[in-house]
């Protein structure tokens, strides 16, 4: 799941350490080594953080096994395939995964607001003096660069700006990048912009449904 959907689905009332926790271990991906594996004391000590890695890891087991996200990669997958893409653009199975647990997100926004509000105020909370005790416990590295990842994640709150076409284009472009991918082209953000616009009225209409399903999947 992205950022925002593991927040909707088990946060917790004014508990920003362990909101932080439900995203750690993809935001520090590639900088901290499985955020939340301690022993007992250090455990302890950083509890509700560690909690919410741990929560992190179980609702992505969920998740990716489920029936929901075979359902919805392949209805994002096969429209990406059969999309008139300009040049070669490769791995659209890859794209399909993301755009699905993207467009997750982007309905919470759009139909529930107050959700991204809450999840930018529990991160905005974040001691990074304590974040930093916290990562310093695992293997890393670069944690400096880290911390200015993170705190500029929360500033700029991005997600928040999902609704818009251009921007969340833009964010998919970027993702499949850091994958290895060639950025998409102009006239292939318009293409991919279309793909999502025929899905939210289509497989995706039903809001309220496919945010139960969502739910559905940890009970």
């Amino acid at each position: 799941m992205n950022y925002l959907s593991h927040f909707y689905v088990h946060q917790k009332d004014e508990d920003p350490m362990y909101s932080l926790g439900l995203i750690l271990p993809d935001i520090s991906r590639g900088f901290v080594k499985v955020p939340g594996k301690l022993n007992k004391d250090e455990y302890l000590s950083f509890m509700p953080l560690a909690q919410g890695c741990l929560q992190h890891y179980m609702a992505d087991k969920q998740f990716h096994s489920s029936h929901f996200f075979k359902w919805g990669s392949q209805v994002c997958t096969e429209i990406l395939k059969d999309a008139p893409f300009e040049g070669e653009v490769n791995r659209r199975w890859f794209m399909g995964h993301v755009l699905f647990e993207m467009l997750l997100d982007r309905i919470i926004v759009n139909h529930q607001p107050m959700v991204a509000e809450h999840f930018y105020q529990e991160l905005s909370a974040i001691s990074l003096a304590r974040l930093k005790d916290f990562v310093i416990l695992h293997p890393h590295q670069d944690i400096e660069k880290f911390l200015h990842i993170f705190h500029h994640f929360r500033s700029a709150a991005y997600i928040k700006n999902y609704p818009d076409n251009n921007i969340f284009a833009f964010s998919l472009s970027r993702i499949i990048k850091k994958a290895g991918l060639p950025e998409l082209s102009l006239s292939n953000k318009i293409v991919l912009q279309e793909c999502v616009w025929e899905l939210e009225n289509n497989d995706f209409k039903n809001v309220q449904s496919v945010l139960f399903q969502l739910k559905e999947v940890f009970n």
